[in-house]
């Protein structure tokens, strides 16, 4: 369901509400990236990786969320349409071998994997994420709602907004552990052979 357009004025009050509950950040420190991230322990339920790496309860995590300040400084560049799917992935790979120069250099310490709920399951998959389907859950629906709309405000030009919100949207959880991610970013070469190829 798509947010009507008279209540989205709310959505940038209830984003900068959210960063500050949850404690969302910037990945790099002058905020230039397309990466937010969130240091939180994980609740669910046991999950099993493919590296046979465990997540359970108590385990910290890092949350992956995406930076809206990237995508409005990216629409005044006026960038085509076709261009701003490759220019994400490109970006989100950048900030990823970032991150992964941080963990290396103690940063995060004591974290297990990387985990995060989006709609770009299919670029996820690409830059070596474990892609998973969510339990129709009331918490389900309010997330696609709320982030359908984030997706109107920060990422989409007029122009563009039927065309894409008329296509189904499904949210993915996608995972990543520590030491696969660190095995597929923490060397430049991998890095670039693996994740833009």
């Amino acid at each position: 369901m798509t947010p009507p357009r008279f209540v989205l004025p709310l959505w940038p009050v209830i984003d900068r509400l959210l960063q500050m509950t949850h404690h969302i950040r910037p990945l790099r420190p002058d905020g230039s990236g397309i990466m937010s991230v969130e240091l939180t322990c994980y609740n669910g339920r046991p999950i099993m990786l493919d590296d046979s790496c465990q997540i359970k309860t108590g385990d910290k995590i890092i949350e992956l969320h995406m930076n809206n300040a990237w995508f409005k400084q990216k629409r005044k560049l006026n960038l085509k349409a076709s261009q701003l799917p490759w220019e994400v992935l490109r970006s989100y790979a950048q900030d990823l071998r970032f991150l992964a120069e941080q963990m290396a250099n103690g940063m995060f310490d004591g974290v297990t994997a990387l985990h995060g709920c989006t709609f770009l399951d299919i670029a996820a998959r690409r830059l070596g994420f474990r892609v998973e389907e969510l339990p129709d859950t009331l918490w389900k629906k309010w997330a696609q709602f709320y982030l359908v709309g984030i997706m109107q405000i920060y990422h989409l030009r007029v122009g563009e907004e039927s065309r894409v919100m008329a296509k189904p949207w499904e949210l993915k959880e996608i995972w990543l552990s520590k030491a696969a991610f660190l095995r597929r970013y923490g060397d430049e070469g991998n890095f670039l052979r693996e994740s833009l190829i």
